[in-house]
């Protein structure tokens, strides 16, 4: 049922207790466990059960990283549907700009304006757009969250211990085992050396005119904790904002509900000129 090699007495249990209790499995052909001795190298140790009511709405996955253990990382969405968005914000990369271009795309689209201020603000800001877009490229966006404690050796040793990680799986070697195993403790000790190491010499920093809330981000970016930079999810009659267009259309049609509900709080000009033309 969830891609096992073998059949035990464990593995009927667990089918008699799903049936009994109408649960559904969301595991994939992805093992989640892998051992360093026997036969069966990777296993299913980890299941991920729910309830048949919410089956459809839940999502899981097995990340390739194990984080020291032998056991994979099991991600679980639940109503993924619905999750905020992660799209990352673009950033412009300055240091391979192209002034010159960007300056004669603008000399060609903003030669003339309209005596309608909306009509030309419009115009200036799609051109000024396109000209970026064409002159400055955007730098590649990362998904990893950085840590103060992290550099190039402590990345060397990561991949040295995936590296050979991979070569284990696939010969099964008794010399490719013992090579990992001495790959994983390196890497455990060059990242704990590090995180020491960083944290002390932070500490050592501390002044009587330390700014705390710069501490306490500090103390977040040590864990690999950044602020969020999408949307939180909204709800409006029961419906959750499924992108970013369809929580901004929420947010405004909220703000144009409490503007004509007590238009007396507002001056008349402000009225006039936000509430939509009929």
């Amino acid at each position: 049922m969830w891609g096992s090699k073998c059949t035990n007495s464990n593995g009927k249990v667990m089918v008699d207790v799903i049936d009994k209790h109408n649960l559904v499995i969301l595991n994939t052909t992805t093992p989640t466990h892998f051992s360093l001795t026997g036969q069966n190298m990777c296993s299913f140790l980890d299941l991920v059960l729910v309830s048949y009511s919410c089956a459809l709405n839940c999502v899981s996955t097995v990340a390739n990283e194990f984080l020291g253990s032998d056991h994979s990382i099991v991600l679980t969405a639940v109503e993924a549907s619905t999750t905020p968005q992660e799209n990352a914000i673009p950033k412009w990369n300055f240091s391979k700009d192209d002034w010159r271009k960007f300056s004669a795309y603008c000399d060609q689209t903003l030669s003339s304006f309209s005596i309608s201020l909306d009509y030309s603000y419009c115009l200036f800001e799609t051109s000024v757009r396109e000209a970026a877009l064409a002159a400055i490229p955007h730098s590649k966006q990362s998904h990893k969250i950085p840590v103060r404690w992290w550099n190039k050796q402590r990345d060397i040793a990561v991949k040295n211990k995936k590296h050979a990680f991979n070569r284990m799986k696939r010969t099964r070697l008794q010399c490719d085992i013992i090579i990992f195993k001495r790959c994983r403790a390196k890497a455990r000790i060059v990242i704990l050396e590090a995180k020491t190491s960083s944290w002390q010499q932070y500490c050592f920093s501390f002044t009587s005119n330390s700014n705390l809330s710069h501490v306490w981000q500090v103390i977040k970016s040590f864990s690999g904790q950044r602020s969020s930079l999408h949307i939180p999810t909204l709800v409006a009659n029961g419906i959750s904002g499924k992108n970013s267009q369809h929580k901004a259309n929420i947010l405004a049609n909220q703000f144009v509900l409490v503007l004509s509900s007590s238009p007396s709080n507002y001056t008349p000009h402000f009225v006039h000129s936000t509430l939509p033309k009929k």
